[in-house]
């Protein structure tokens, strides 16, 4: 009997024990599905500000988090299952034992030799109690981690929803340009700050910061085939929008840059503040303006604003119609003229073809030829009229050789004379030359009374 109340005392201990773990395990699993209702509470308050288009998703996410509850819905009938065939079990043995009292009256020593099987059984009971107690308790620690890993679930879908509200301004910046009958593309933007977009706004040399909070805001496509990328740039006007008091139509316009204006059909503007007024007109750099009817400027802080007219240069300015400014800081102010500097920056212009047409521009060897051909003439001419001659009688010959020089041109002249026998006429002949260039004379005279 000693031995039987040492196993009943074990089974007791062991069933404590299986009792404590089992609460335990309870306690967990309470734990994990209040942990799981908190991640699943903040999991729906983020998707809420998120996509509709998402919403599918969390609910499949909730169906399967809602199957997780009914197993451990089930996992928890079992338990007590097993807690009932465990109550089941140990009413059966103490029946048995009160049958085994009475045989023992009769029987003491099969009762002793039985008492000893049963404590042996007991023992063994209590070490299966002792495993399966090892055994929920390893449930219990994986519930645990189970626990931890929808704790990490729950963090994962809160950054996903952050992304999410970030997201959620590309798609309304995509409904103000489909609104305006536009589409748009993605590109970097510089200088965010505070969830907005900060410029120098489009005063030409403005440098005070602005923020945009959103680029659709102040983005303007405005007709067919037209294309605005930057911040603020505009294809065509919108009344209201970047200072602009009505609405254009500009088919085919190009903006490109931030700040970049082409506010006419098929007018190019590319880079920051670049401004394209005027049909076909085109400015392309920095500030660059085109501003007349049509006009080009192309280079940083450019101007065109004479109609017709082309500024080639940072800084270059063609401010009258048809004038062209080529270089930096070249200024064309007179109509019909080309410019290739500045008072007081003057430019040279090299590797000039000679001139062929009446209109044709002419070079410095041009120039030089002339100028020593006309030099040489001088020369020449003052060598012939060196040749002192003397004076004659009738019918006397004379020869005279003279040399002339005029800026560095030297030149040799000979002349010859001859006066008939009556006295009353004369004739002769001069030549001159500078080794390169020729000049011939002839010449007659008379006299009578």
């Amino acid at each position: 009997m000693s031995s039987l109340s040492t196993g009943v005392s074990s089974l007791s201990t062991g069933l404590s024990t299986t009792n404590s773990t089992v609460t335990s395990l309870s306690t967990s699993t309470s734990t994990g599905v209040s942990s799981l209702s908190t991640g699943l509470g903040s999991l729906s308050t983020s998707t809420s500000s998120g996509f509709s288009s998402l919403s599918t998703g969390i609910s499949s996410i909730s169906t399967g988090f809602s199957s997780l509850s009914t197993g451990l819905s089930t996992t928890n009938s079992n338990f007590t299952s097993l807690s009932t065939s465990t109550s089941t079990g140990i009413n059966s043995l103490s029946t048995g034992l009160g049958s085994l009292s009475t045989g023992t009256s009769s029987l003491s020593t099969s009762t002793s030799t039985g008492v000893s099987s049963l404590s042996t059984g007991l023992s063994s009971l209590s070490t299966g109690l002792s495993t399966t107690n090892s055994t929920v308790t390893s449930l219990s620690t994986g519930l645990g981690t189970a626990n931890s890993g929808i704790a990490s679930l729950s963090t994962g879908l809160s950054t996903a929803t952050s992304g999410t509200a970030a997201l959620a301004q590309l798609v309304n910046a995509a409904n103000t340009a489909s609104a305006n009958g536009g589409s748009i593309i993605g590109s970097t933007a510089g200088g965010a700050a505070g969830g907005g977009l900060t410029t120098q706004g489009n005063a030409f040399n403005s440098t005070a910061m602005q923020t945009v909070a959103s680029p659709s805001d102040c983005t303007v496509a405005n007709g067919a085939d037209t294309t605005a990328t930057g911040l603020c740039a505009s294809a065509g006007t919108r009344a209201g929008v970047n200072g602009a008091s009505a609405t254009t139509v500009a088919t085919g316009a190009t903006a490109y840059g931030s700040q970049s204006l082409a506010q006419d059909k098929n007018t190019t503007a590319i880079g920051f503040r670049a401004t394209a007024t005027y049909e076909g007109s085109v400015a392309i750099g920095f500030q660059a303006r085109a501003i007349a009817d049509p006009a080009t400027a192309v280079g940083s802080n450019s101007l065109a604003s004479g109609n017709d007219s082309v500024a080639l240069g940072a800084s270059a300015e063609a401010t009258a119609n048809r004038a062209v400014a080529l270089g930096a800081y070249s200024v064309a102010d007179q109509p019909n003229t080309v410019s290739v500097g500045s008072p007081g920056s003057e430019r040279r212009i090299t590797n000039v073809a000679p001139g062929v047409a009446p209109t044709d521009a002419v070079n410095v060897s041009q120039l030089s030829d002339v100028r020593r051909i006309a030099y040489s003439g001088i020369a020449m001419s003052m060598a012939m009229a060196g040749t002192y001659m003397p004076n004659m009688e009738s019918g006397e010959k004379a020869l005279g050789i003279g040399v002339g020089n005029y800026k560095g041109y030297g030149a040799l002249g000979i002349n010859f004379k001859a006066l008939n026998n009556d006295g009353k006429s004369a004739w002769g002949f001069g030549l001159s030359t500078t080794g390169r260039e020729w000049g011939l004379n002839f010449g007659a005279s008379w006299k009578w009374r």
